[in-house]
């Protein structure tokens, strides 16, 4: 089998995998078993070189990464549900979603970004900025202001918002932590693993490559460390290492 191409973004951070969406497919191509190979494409080139290998924009009309090409069939397939349901299909063994379950998995996504990421998700963009290359600045900064509707990058997350976009963004992770003590298993769903577990466990490499290392270590605490064992046994249920605090700046 030849491997699979996926289009990640880079970052300033030296071996650093930062992307939340395009980590999902990382776990997913892992967890099946199946090689790839990564093409890093910097920010502000991603929709031009994504049209360039015929790729299709999201539902929101917008081109960005994950996106796969499979040399095997020929296939190029853009966003991380639809290449999650394409791997399923088209590498049946070790389903990542279990059988008539994908709108629950796209609503469970929603449901954890509006509770857990809406709040913070400005705050969160500030710090991603920090390790974005000098080249892609400009074009991250511009897009950013444009998804949130600002004209200036100060406005973003004050001093004076970002302490409360953190303390929300903690109770989220609470809401979302009670979410698991109540699956009956180590899963969302119960003893089944599930693309829902990848998804959440992508924001976590996220957070771990942006925030600094107070920060991580306090989300790694909450919910008596429930996160920190989430991250750990979805790491080893795809035999991956992403995310591990170990692996990012000022880690202890």
């Amino acid at each position: 089998m030849q491997p699979i191409i996926l289009y990640d973004i880079p970052c300033k951070l030296p071996k650093t995998i930062w992307a939340p969406n395009p980590s999902k497919t990382r776990f997913c191509l892992s967890y099946k078993g199946l090689p790839y190979d990564v093409v890093w494409v910097e920010f502000y080139d991603v929709a031009a070189a994504m049209k360039g290998i015929g790729a299709s924009p999201t539902a929101g009309g917008r081109y960005t990464v994950p996106v796969i090409k499979d040399p095997n069939t020929g296939a190029v397939v853009s966003d991380s549900h639809a290449i999650a349901k394409y791997l399923d299909r088209t590498y049946p063994d070790k389903p990542l979603i279990p059988h008539g379950t994908h709108i629950l998995m796209e609503t469970f996504e929603t449901l954890f970004i509006n509770t857990v990421m809406t709040p913070s998700f400005r705050l969160l963009m500030v710090r991603t900025l920090e390790i974005q290359n000098d080249v892609s600045r400009g074009a991250f900064i511009e897009s950013r202001l444009k998804m949130f509707r600002e004209t200036q990058w100060e406005d973003m997350a004050p001093e004076g918002k970002a302490q409360q976009m953190w303390v929300a963004f903690k109770k989220g992770l609470g809401v979302a932590g009670g979410w698991y003590q109540k699956s009956g298993g180590k899963w969302i769903m119960g003893d089944t693993f599930s693309f829902a577990d990848i998804v959440v466990v992508s924001w976590m490499v996220w957070w771990n490559a942006i925030l600094n290392e107070q920060e991580r270590l306090e989300v790694h605490a909450l919910n008596g460390g429930s996160w920190a064992r989430l991250l750990a046994d979805v790491n080893a249920e795809c035999n991956t290492d992403l995310g591990s605090l170990r692996k990012h700046r000022h880690s202890l």
